[in-house]
C-alpha cells in the first residue's frame, strides 16, 4: 500500500514518450494539467490514469494514449456535468481519484445487485419446490386498495382485526415495492400474533421479494409461538423451505417454550435445530445456530447434551484462523454468557487480541453477571469495555439491577461512571441513546425513594438531542413520578414531555412512541394509562395519510392491542 501511495505521488512527474521510453520532466509539473501545459505529442501518466478511469466508468471510448485531446476533454466535461461538479475539462489527481472512487462504488453496487437477484432467484426456487409454499408466489402483488372503505368505526371501537384490515388496505396503496413489502412484513407478524393466520398468509402473497417471503414465514411461526400456540408455530416452521430461516424460527419457538417451562418441548425443538444443521452451507451461521441450540438445551436442564454440542462448537472455533476464528470465538463466548457462565466467557478474551473483538464478549459477560446478581464483578467487567458507547449503556443496565437488589448507593456510583463514559461518546445518536438509558436508571433510583434522582433524570433527558428519545423518556419519567406519589412533579414533567412531543416531526414516530408507552404502562399494571396512551396513538394514526406510515402504525397498534386485551379490558376511544 505504501509503495502504491508513493507511486501515485510521483506519477505526475513522469512522462512517457509515444515509443514507450521514459523521459524526465521538470520537478515543478503540477498535478492539474491544462491544454497550455501539455505537449500534445507527449503522453502524460496522469492523463492515462484519467482516461482509464473514464473508460471504466463508460464515459471514454478513445485510445489510452495519455494525450488530453478533444475526446478526452469532452469525456471529462460530460462526467463533471453528470456528477454536478464544476465543468472545466481539466485533468487533475483529484479528478482521477473521484472517477476511480465512483467506479469502485458502482462496481460494488452492481455486485450487490447481482447477489440480490441471485438470492431472490434461489428463494423463489425453494418456495416453488414445496407444494405448501408454491401457491404463495401466485398472488396478485399489485392488488389495489379499496378506495370506498370507511375505517371510522374501527377508530372509534378498535380491535386487532379491523386495525389490520385497514393496515392491509393502506399498504396496498404504497407504490414503492420495497416499502410495500416492508409494511406487509410487519402486518403479517401482527396478524399471526392476533391468531389471524389465514389473513397473514394472504399478506405473504402480496409480498413481491421471495427472500422476504422466507422471512415472513419465519415471523408467522415466531408470532404464533409468542402467543402460546407452540403446535401451530412448529407446523408453520415445517413449511419454511430455507434451512436458516427455519432454524431461526425453531430457536425462537424453543426459547418461548423454555420461558413457559415446557422444557421437554424446548429440548425436542433444539434437537430439530441440530438435525437441520447439515443443510446450512455457511459454517459461521451453522455455528451460531448450534450454539443457540446449546443455550436452549442448557436452560431445558439437558446439561450432558448441551456440553456435548458446546464441545463441538469450541473445537470448530479453535480450528478456524484469522477473522473467522475471532467471530467464531465471540459466538462461543456469547453462548457461555447466555448459559450463565460469564467467567468461562471471559476466559475467551485471552484468545481475542483486538478491542473490537473483546467488546461483545465483555458486554455479554457483564449482562450475565448482573442477571446472576454478581453486581460487583459486573461493574468491573463493564469498566473493561473500551468502546465508551457500549460501556455507558451496560453500566446503566447494571445500575438498574443494583436498584432491584436494593443497592441504591452502589447504583448511584454506577450511574456516575455511566455518565462519565457517555460524555466521551462522539456520535450524537449514540450519546443520546446512552443518556436515555442512564436517565432510565436514574428514574429507577427515583422510584426507590430518591426524589433528587428524578430531577437529575429530567435534566439529563431534557438534553437528549434526539426528539423521539427525549420525548419518550420524559413521558416515562412523568409516569414514574406519578407512581411514586409525586403528582405535581409528574404534571410538570408531562408539560416538558408534551413540548418535546411537539418537536417530533414524524406522525409515525409519535404514534409508535405512544403505542410503546402503552405497553410500558401495561408492564407497570396501570390499565388506565395504558389505554390512554393507546388511544392517543390511535388518534395520531387516524390522521396519517401517507400509506406506508399509516400501514406500519396500524400494524403496531394491532399488535399492542393483542397484548393489552390479553391483560386488561379494552375501553372505547374518544374520537
Amino acid at each position: 500500500m505504501r509503495k502504491l501511495f508513493l507511486l501515485l505521488l510521483i506519477a505526475p512527474f513522469i512522462v512517457i514518450s509515444p515509443t514507450g521510453g521514459e523521459a524526465a520532466r521538470p520537478p515543478d509539473v503540477p498535478t492539474t494539467v491544462t491544454d497550455g501545459q501539455l505537449d500534445q505529442h507527449l503522453s502524460n501518466p496522469l492523463v492515462v490514469r484519467v482516461q482509464k478511469a473514464l473508460a471504466k466508468a463508460g464515459y471514454y471510448k478513445g485510445s489510452i494514449d495519455g494525450i488530453a485531446g478533444p475526446i478526452t476533454i469532452d469525456a471529462i466535461e460530460t462526467y463533471q456535468k453528470r456528477e454536478n461538479q464544476s465543468v472545466d475539462g481539466i485533468v487533475s489527481a483529484e479528478l482521477a481519484i473521484h472517477i476511480e472512487t465512483s467506479v469502485k462504488v458502482r462496481s460494488l453496487l452492481d455486485q450487490l445487485h447481482e447477489k440480490r437477484l441471485a438470492n431472490i432467484s434461489a428463494a423463489r426456487k425453494a418456495l416453488m419446490a414445496q407444494p405448501e409454499t408454491r401457491d404463495i408466489l401466485t398472488g396478485n402483488k399489485s392488488e389495489a386498495a379499496q378506495a370506498s372503505r370507511d375505517p371510522s368505526e374501527c377508530f372509534r371501537m378498535p380491535n386487532p382485526e379491523c386495525l389490520l384490515t385497514e393496515a392491509v388496505e393502506s399498504a396496498k396503496a404504497i407504490h414503492k415495492r420495497e416499502h410495500r413489502d416492508w409494511a406487509f412484513g410487519e402486518i403479517l407478524s401482527a396478524q399471526a400474533k392476533a391468531g389471524l393466520v389465514k389473513a397473514a398468509i394472504g399478506s405473504v402473497r402480496l409480498i413481491g421479494d421471495a427472500r422476504l417471503i422466507m422471512v415472513a414465514l419465519r415471523d408467522i411461526a415466531e408470532a404464533q409461538a409468542e402467543t402460546g400456540r407452540p403446535a401451530e408455530a412448529l407446523a408453520a416452521a415445517d413449511i419454511i423451505p430455507d434451512a436458516i430461516k427455519q432454524s431461526e424460527a425453531l430457536a425462537a419457538i424453543a426459547a418461548i417454550q423454555v420461558e413457559g417451562r415446557d422444557l421437554d418441548g424446548a429440548a425436542a425443538t433444539a434437537g430439530r435445530i441440530l438435525d437441520g444443521l447439515a443443510d446450512i452451507d455457511d459454517p459461521l451461521r451453522r455455528l451460531a445456530l448450534r450454539l443457540r441450540a446449546v443455550v436452549i438445551l442448557s436452560k431445558a436442564d439437558k446439561q450432558p447434551e448441551a456440553e456435548a454440542e458446546l464441545k463441538k462448537a469450541r473445537a470448530f472455533a479453535e480450528a478456524n484462523s484469522g477473522d473467522n476464528r475471532a467471530v467464531a470465538l465471540r459466538h462461543v463466548a456469547g453462548a457461555l454468557a447466555d448459559m450463565g457462565l460469564p467467567d468461562a466467557a471471559l476466559e475467551i478474551i485471552k484468545d481475542l487480541s483486538e478491542a473490537s473483538e473483546q467488546t461483545p464478549v465483555l458486554v455479554s459477560a457483564a449482562k450475565a453477571q448482573a442477571k446472576a446478581g454478581d453486581l460487583k464483578h459486573a461493574v468491573s467487567t463493564a469498566e473493561a469495555i473500551q468502546a465508551v458507547r457500549y460501556r455507558a449503556v451496560v453500566l446503566a443496565r447494571i445500575a438498574i439491577a443494583q436498584v432491584e437488589a436494593d443497592e441504591i448507593e452502589e447504583a448511584h456510583e454506577t450511574v456516575l461512571k455511566a455518565i462519565e463514559s457517555s460524555e466521551q461518546i462522539k456520535l450524537p445518536y449514540a450519546r443520546a441513546y446512552a443518556h436515555d438509558r442512564i436517565a432510565a436508571a436514574l428514574t429507577e433510583i427515583g422510584e426507590a425513594g430518591d426524589a433528587d434522582a428524578f430531577e437529575t433524570a429530567i435534566e439529563l433527558a431534557g438534553g437528549i438531542v434526539d426528539d423521539k428519545l427525549r420525548s419518550h423518556r420524559l413521558w416515562s419519567i412523568a409516569a414514574a413520578q406519578r407512581r411514586a406519589g409525586d403528582g405535581p412533579g409528574s404534571d410538570d414533567t408531562e408539560t416538558l414531555a408534551e413540548r418535546a412531543t411537539g418537536e417530533v416531526k414524524s406522525a409515525l414516530t409519535r404514534a409508535w412512541m405512544f403505542t410503546d408507552l402503552a405497553l410500558e404502562h401495561l408492564d407497570e399494571g396501570n390499565a388506565t394509562a395504558a389505554w390512554a396512551s393507546f388511544h392517543r396513538a390511535l388518534g395520531i394514526t387516524a390522521d396519517i395519510t401517507n400509506p406506508w406510515a399509516r400501514a406500519r402504525a396500524l400494524a403496531h397498534l394491532a399488535s399492542s392491542h393483542v397484548d393489552l386485551s390479553d391483560a386488561i379490558k379494552p375501553v372505547a376511544g374518544k374520537q
